[in-house]
């Protein structure tokens, strides 16, 4: 059973979920938008929803973080039964799809690629 933290906004609106997201690209905060505007209990703790079974999770979202290309500070909005999602995507984004994935075998190519950027910076310092 893999878990992962989750950080959303849930609306109930397609319309509000694009305000939403247009105001968190402004620079409104993430945790202010969801203690207003979310339809989740979620909402009073800053968007965290609490760790969850991906199995558990609707397949649009997990399709959505399967997908997410790291160039966009937030996922979404993600449709499911239950709305219209915002999600923050939690720690890095590597870790979080290989728990998705549930990639087994990549999970030390990023600790070696760090080693290598470290030798390259104390061998070359700019």
């Amino acid at each position: 059973m893999t878990t992962i933290p989750l950080h959303h906004i849930l609306l109930k609106s397609p319309l509000l979920a694009e305000d939403i997201l247009k105001e968190l690209n402004l620079g409104a905060r993430f945790e202010d938008l969801a203690a207003e505007h979310s339809a989740c209990p979620s909402g009073t703790n800053k968007g965290f929803a609490g760790h969850h079974d991906i199995d558990e999770l609707p397949e649009a979202m997990i399709q959505a973080m399967q997908t997410y290309d790291g160039s966009s500070a937030w996922i979404g909005p993600v449709q499911t039964p239950y709305g219209y999602h915002i999600i923050r995507p939690a720690g890095q984004i590597g870790e979080l799809r290989e728990k998705i994935d549930d990639v087994g075998s990549h999970e030390h190519q990023p600790a070696e690629k760090l080693s290598e950027e470290s030798d390259e910076t104390a061998v070359n310092p700019e």
